[in-house]
């Protein structure tokens, strides 16, 4: 449900008492990450405020050609200017401060701005608000309450965040505030046949290689309704496959006829097993992900587990199995 939280102004009112913010947002960024962070950039501009966008980890091909996009400065470490040089932290779609990768961040007040039901409210000032389809329509409603324009190049990474975050409005959270958004955010000048070349048709080589690596794995369960499959350290090295090159990989088995909820298992470095799962209707993946350490969506999570592999997938496969038999 919407919540006092969910106050746009008040997250506008504290991004313009800021001189200079960092703006960060969860490891291994998706296009809600990128396209809010870049987003509210130029809202924070257009108000006065210096930012500078520093993440740990790049963006996947594609999403790399957002607009603004390469001036994100990807580092292992906050720089050496921290914190002295800002006086404001806004993290973007980070449920908990650990998932930006980053230590020290709360050395500096933070304005914390996020969709996930559970969030740990971290923030000197959160704004939280789970039933926006995305961050990225989250910032658009700052614009709004600023009583600003977004420029076209705002309007395109805001509907990045909106139509990956919402699986090119596929999943439940396609809502009418979704596509009212996302007209508002056309008519503004978004280019959504641009960001559908950039979403969909800017795959590595390595990228389509790891899914074949993958797809030998595949395996379907409970009647065909669960489907798992993984990538191991050795499928990533015969891919010449890194991390980024994972993205979007799970929607294949998603679109088999009958499964209702897939597991995509990753260790590219051990002994790190890195989960995502998807699920249809109102199948809850997210509890499933939060016994695991994680978090996320109804229909979307994800959580990273120490083991082998092989351990890992079958006691996952054991729980989901146990989640879509409650359901029979």
């Amino acid at each position: 449900m919407r919540g006092p939280l969910a106050d746009p102004a008040a997250a506008v009112a504290r991004l313009s008492r800021a001189r200079r913010a960092l703006v960060t947002s969860h490891r291994n960024p998706d296009g809600d990450a990128l396209g809010s962070e870049l987003a509210i950039a130029e809202l924070a501009h257009k108000l006065g405020v210096e930012t500078e966008i520093i993440n740990r980890d790049p963006a996947t091909s594609g999403l790399d050609e957002l607009p603004g996009a390469p001036a994100i400065s990807i580092r292992d470490d906050l720089p050496e200017t921290f914190p002295k040089s800002f006086d404001l932290v806004v993290t973007m779609e980070c449920p908990g401060l650990d998932r930006t990768g980053f230590s020290g961040l709360d050395q500096l007040p933070i304005l914390n701005i996020d969709h996930h039901r559970a969030n740990d409210r971290y923030g000197e000032v959160n704004y939280l608000d789970e039933e926006a389809p995305a961050v990225g329509e989250m910032v658009f409603l700052m614009f709004d309450a600023a009583r600003l324009t977004p420029s076209a190049d705002a309007a395109t990474n805001m509907f990045a965040a909106l139509s990956t975050d919402t699986g090119d409005f596929k999943y439940s959270n396609a809502t009418p505030r979704a596509f009212l958004a996302a007209a508002k955010m056309v008519a503004a000048g978004a280019r959504p046949e641009q960001i559908a070349e950039w979403v969909h048709e800017r795959r590595t080589e390595a990228s389509i290689r790891l899914l074949g690596e993958a797809l030998r794995t595949l395996e379907l369960r409970s009647g065909g309704r669960l489907a798992t499959f993984a990538a191991s350290p050795e499928a990533f090295e015969r891919a010449g496959a890194s991390p980024a090159d994972t993205e979007d990989l799970i929607n294949v088995p998603r679109s088999i006829a009958g499964v209702q909820v897939v597991a995509f298992l990753k260790q590219w470095e051990p002994p790190a097993v890195r989960i995502s799962l998807r699920s249809k209707g109102a199948i809850d993946v997210r509890s499933v992900a939060v016994e695991f350490g994680g978090g996320g969506h109804t229909n979307a999570a994800g959580c990273s587990v120490d083991g082998e592999l092989t351990a890992v997938r079958k006691r996952l496969t054991a729980r989901l199995e146990q989640l879509l038999e409650a359901r029979s």
